[in-house]
């Protein structure tokens, strides 16, 4: 330190009760940020382990963390430590208080900084950009006849009988072709032992009464995909489906039967984005056209055709091939908009509650003043109590909730979450109830799940009753479970596909009776175009498209529209969809904007298109930033509460040795324990999963929070990802491991920040320090495995430490074998980074600070974690780490991962490694017989 620097004196606390009342705020902070508990849900007298699931390895981290924080704090002698139950006994030990294990100790008020910054009301306002409108023309298309796709020997085409003909006749012509065909029913249980799929082409069963027939599509597609996907990368695979509109998927306006047909062209769509490689066609046969064997024909070619550049839709005639495509469309009535609703007109509105639609219900009142009846599945609003009522912001609505709904009681994260979710959309139900009201609109909300035929009709021959026919409706409800075709499952599919379809049959089943006006229905582009992980919602929408084209004819008097909408700026928009549309230079439409034109759509003549595409080309509102406030203190900002974002599930598994005897070779302190390398490989799994098409570029601020260790013999744990968001030219995803919700406690694992992007990064350059080479090492590595590291025979992959100084180490290591080595059912057959190369290098940390400190370590977070190719090279690795600082609990380092060429394939920055002498224990439970 220079002489003219002047040494800060230790701090004095002037009081015990100052002293204890900041010495616990900074507790409570840490164990927060080191545990994911919120502040709110600590309290001074829970059990650090029965409570808070706290071990001794997490005891120490929060120490030293801790001491980072007030470093004049005293020592903790190991025995003192084990004898300290509560937060609040340790709180009263560092603060010089002496307290037996019987004190008890009063709650200490905690003021919490609320971060959850209130929207700028200096917000730029939108500059008034038309939105396009686009809509679907028919293209006469030559089919090129080059080349025929083949199809690899041992795989087989596969047919769904429609008991018309056409089907066999498919099988005959592609047996013509040599290709092995066969039929299948459409809701076949496939057979393990049979031949693997190299083609699949689906038939709707004649005259399907329902919407089943798409639902086994689906399945079905979904359990060949794996096949298809293999059969591509082995030369060859094609997927289509056969429909029988008009010709050109209804676009001809000459009316056709059974609309729910169309869907199956949303779920080839999505498919052709989805499957790489694989051939996939929709083909529309003409109704009118009935020569078998010439369909067969024209089909099995369209099959074959190898063209790349011929589009997914195609239209077939005897004497015609079509193709589907976009032009640019004038609005109607832009300036002069008529809406024929009366005063007294009912309009049914599903989902226009809230988000999105409810924002067109707004923009309806304005221009006419019918009654309006919204339909929704949330509760019946009710008043909002008093001490939430001038509450804005996340983290404040939950603290209040927390104060005056639970007034103190011990509350779980997910009761917590749940409450504040029923609070935030019953004021908001409330909130578009009065705005409604206001305006003079007879507004009126009603709880049904419109999926249930009988409780819908009911309610609306209720309504009827009351308020008198129904003059329109507006379909707005839907949800979305997005997952790629080969891992959304029956259940996720059905709850999205339901909400649009059943619910619109169920809808039309309770106003048959009634001469409607209006008929609008909020379709999405996805539809039109298809999209990742949205097969399940292109297909509901594609039937509403297609049912839209039937009641158009069906309803001369009757103003029928499907909007394909593309992403609204609000409301439900998945990250795969905002992505798709950021490609195709696609902008989020402001709520103001698509509401009104939403209006110049229901003002159209009734003859006007019925499928149309907005949003297209429009530039975004510009979102004003709140300035961080850098004035709180250190201690306030340890404090706050950040608003927290809703994760959805990725997978679930139960952890066991059987299912993952890779853990047996993992054992600390006589238990199982899942390694932090593999933790990152989840991580990385679970914002991968729902982000298609993207690679990992890395993981940011990647933390142990709670260890994963099997006390019993099997342990339930969740994956959890939020959304992609942009930043720049990658994307970020939050990703969290938690426990199976024991006893009500939602336990948080680890968590960390994902990086993706459409490519790998160019690895930097590296210089290794000569000061890494200074000092050879002398032990072998079976001294090392046997003496000082606990890891078992599938986890010693360090071959050689060629190097360890005070400075850092330098080792090859050997990459991991197959997942299936390790784990029962892997997640993925091969893995994104390399958890055998990411624990030795953890294993290398450990081996230094037992060479340097005298004690041993294990991972407790890291910084961040990029990797520069999409996987590991299978040729050994050699790691550098670079020691940047060691205190007596902490080692803190970089990590750099080379190939035989030495260039990066990786790096792990900024690592922390806690260290303490009672880990050595855990490692070795035998050493003083065995060292």
């Amino acid at each position: 330190q220079p002489a003219d620097t002047k040494t800060e004196s230790p701090k004095k606390f002037p009081s015990a009760h100052t002293d204890q009342k900041e010495i616990t705020n900074a507790l409570l902070a840490v164990v927060s940020e080191l545990t994911g508990y919120p502040v709110q849900m600590l309290a001074l007298d829970m059990d650090i382990e029965a409570d808070l699931g706290i071990d001794s390895i997490k005891r120490v981290e929060i120490l030293s963390t801790l001491e980072e924080k007030l470093p004049n704090l005293p020592n903790i002698a190991p025995d003192v430590m084990g004898s300290l139950k509560t937060l609040g006994q340790i709180a009263a030990y560092f603060a010089d208080v002496t307290h037996s294990s019987e004190t008890t100790m009063d709650k200490t008020e905690i003021e919490v900084a609320d971060m959850h910054h209130k929207e700028s009301e200096t917000a730029s306002e939108h500059i008034r950009i038309d939105v396009a409108k686009k809509v679907v023309t028919i293209v006469e298309t030559p089919l090129n006849n080059l080349e025929k796709l083949s199809i690899p020997k041992g795989k087989i085409v596969y047919v769904t009988q429609d008991k018309n003909g056409l089907s066999e006749a498919i099988v005959a012509e592609l047996s013509m072709q040599n290709i092995n065909a066969e039929l299948i029913t459409l809701d076949a249980k496939l057979e393990k032992d049979r031949f693997p799929a190299g083609g699949l082409v689906i038939l709707p069963p004649v005259g399907a009464p329902d919407e089943n027939f798409l639902k086994d599509a689906f399945n079905l597609s979904r359990q060949m995909a794996p096949e298809l996907l293999d059969s591509a990368a082995q030369g060859g695979a094609f997927f289509a489906t056969l429909t029988r509109i008009d010709g050109a998927f209804g676009f001809k306006g000459q009316g056709f039967d059974n609309p729910l047909q169309g869907g199956l062209a949303g779920l080839v769509k999505t498919a052709a984005i989805e499957w790489k490689n694989v051939r996939c066609r929709a083909i529309d046969i003409a109704p009118i056209w009935k020569i078998t064997q010439d369909i067969a024909k024209a089909i099995v070619n369209e099959l074959l055709n190898p063209d790349p550049m011929s589009p997914v839709e195609i239209g077939l005639n005897a004497d015609l091939r079509c193709t589907l495509a976009l032009e640019s469309a004038p609005y109607a009535q832009k300036h002069d908009i008529r809406i024929d609703l009366r005063s007294k007109d009912v309009v049914l509105i599903t989902g226009g509650a809230r988000g999105v639609t409810a924002a067109a219900v707004q923009a309806l009142a304005k221009r006419v003043q019918p009654i309006i009846i919204l339909l929704g599945r949330s509760p019946q609003p009710f008043p909002e109590p008093e001490w939430l009522q001038t509450i804005e912001g996340e983290a404040a609505i939950k603290k209040t909730i927390l104060e005056n709904q639970f007034k103190g009681q011990r509350t779980s994260p997910q009761e917590l979450e749940q409450a504040f979710r029923i609070h935030t959309a019953n004021r908001e139900i409330s909130q578009n109830l009065t705005k409604l009201q206001a305006a003079g609109v007879p507004a009126h909300y009603y709880s049904v799940d419109i999926r249930d035929a009988a409780a819908t009709v009911s309610l609306i021959n209720e309504l009827r009753q009351t308020h008198g026919p129904i003059k329109g409706i507006i379909h707005g409800a839907g949800v979305l479970e997005d997952r790629l075709i080969i891992d959304k499952t029956p259940e996720q599919f059905e709850k999205v596909f339901d909400t649009k379809v059943k619910g619109l049959r169920n809808l039309f089943e309770a106003t048959r009776t009634d001469h409607l006006k209006y008929l609008v229905f909020f379709s999405s582009v996805a539809a039109r175009t298809g999209n990742k992980g949205q097969a399940d919602y292109a297909m509901a929408n594609e039937v509403l498209n297609k049912i839209a084209q039937q009641e158009s004819i069906s309803r001369p008097n009757c103003r029928v529209v499907s909007i394909n909408w593309g992403p609204w700026d609000g409301g439900m928009v998945s990250p795969a969809l905002k992505r798709e549309f950021q490609r195709n230079n696609i902008d989020l439409i402001p709520m103001d904007i698509g509401a009104e034109y939403m209006l110049f759509e229901m003002a159209a003549d009734k003859t006007a298109p019925v499928e149309v595409i907005i949003g297209a080309n429009i530039q975004p509102p510009v979102i004003v930033e709140p300035q961080k406030n850098e004035s709180l203190s250190s201690s306030k900002k340890d404090n706050t509460l950040k608003p927290k974002e809703k994760l959805s599930l990725t997978f679930k598994r139960e952890i066991d040795t059987d299912r993952y005897p890779i853990l047996k070779s993992h054992i600390i302190g006589g238990k199982p324990v899942v390694p932090f390398a593999l933790i990152t490989e989840w991580l990385g799994h679970g914002a991968l999963h729902q982000n298609p098409g993207l690679v990992l570029l890395g993981l940011d601020d990647i933390r142990i929070l709670n260890g994963i260790k099997l006390e019993e013999e099997k342990k339930l744990i969740r994956l959890l990802a939020g959304k992609a968001r942009k930043k720049g030219s990658v994307y970020e995803v939050e990703v969290e491991v938690r426990n199976g919700i024991k006893d009500g406690t939602d336990l948080i694992h680890s968590k960390a920040k994902a990086i993706l992007a459409e490519s790998p990064s160019k690895p930097p350059l590296f210089t290794k320090s000569e000061q890494l080479d200074s000092n050879r090492y002398s032990r072998s590595i079976d001294e090392v495995y046997e003496d000082i590291l606990f890891h078992g025979f599938k986890l010693r992959g360090i071959k050689s430490v060629i190097s360890c100084s005070s400075a850092g180490m330098v080792a090859r290591i050997s990459t991991a074998p197959s997942p299936n080595d390790w784990i029962i059912e892997p997640l993925r057959s091969k893995w994104i980074s390399d958890p055998l190369v990411l624990d030795c290098a953890f294993q290398m940390a450990t081996l230094w600070c037992f060479e340097e400190m005298g004690v041993v370590s294990l991972p407790s977070y890291s910084a961040s974690y990029r990797q520069y190719r999409q996987s590991y090279p299978p040729e050994d690795i050699t790691v550098v780490l670079e020691v940047k600082e060691a205190t007596r609990h902490k080692m803190k380092g970089d990590f750099t991962f080379l190939d035989t060429q030495d260039e990066v394939v990786a790096r792990l920055t900024g690592c922390e490694a806690v260290m303490d002498a009672s880990l050595f224990k855990a490692f070795k439970p035998h050493a003083s017989t065995s060292t």
